[in-house]
């Protein structure tokens, strides 16, 4: 076994992560499995997990829970885009009015200070996305979860919210 711990954004680690999200589309059942967990506890009896987690040992030592909560995380993924970050895209308008994901909700996120806190709240704004994000930079952000990847994540969530408002003309002040 490496010595080294793994480099989550190499390209290796990133196509066996990708290779491994594309399989979970074409093995529906591995799919549901991981949708249908309720804690990173459960994601733990999940083949679809240790198959991730033993392609990436060869890369290096592996944070479990970390691991645990992308796996489950990248089963609610539908589709990959690039261009945006994970957090712009909570940050951007829907339907030209609000952002995609509330501030509100979004502080809820950011407040979390561990993987199995996080669990339920990412989920949930993946679905609100409809599915569609930066898996790059999902993978990397969660993986890494600590008060650097939080800070970033809310200027660049507060920046396209402010981007997104002076579109519009900015608030009013009444």
């Amino acid at each position: 076994m490496n010595d080294t711990y793994l480099s989550i954004d190499s390209d290796s680690a990133r196509g066996k992560i990708h290779t491994w999200w594309k399989g979970l589309s074409e093995n529906r059942g591995d799919c549901a499995e991981l949708r249908r967990c309720h804690d990173l506890a459960e994601v733990f009896f999940c083949p679809a997990f240790h198959r991730l987690y033993q392609s990436l040992l060869a890369d290096g030592k592996v944070r479990r829970e970390a691991l645990a909560l992308i796996a489950v995380t990248l089963a609610h993924v539908k589709e990959d885009i690039s261009g945006v970050s994970f957090a712009q895209q909570m940050g951007e308008t829907k339907s030209g009015q609000t952002s995609s994901i509330s501030e509100a909700r979004f502080r809820k996120l950011i407040r979390c200070e561990s993987y199995p806190e996080l669990f339920l709240p990412v989920t949930r704004i993946i679905r609100m996305l409809n599915g569609a994000v930066n898996i790059d930079d999902m993978v990397k952000k969660l993986y890494f979860w600590n008060e650097k990847s939080r800070k970033d994540m809310t200027f660049e969530y507060f920046e396209k919210v402010l981007q997104s408002e002076g579109n519009q003309g900015g608030k009013k002040n009444e």
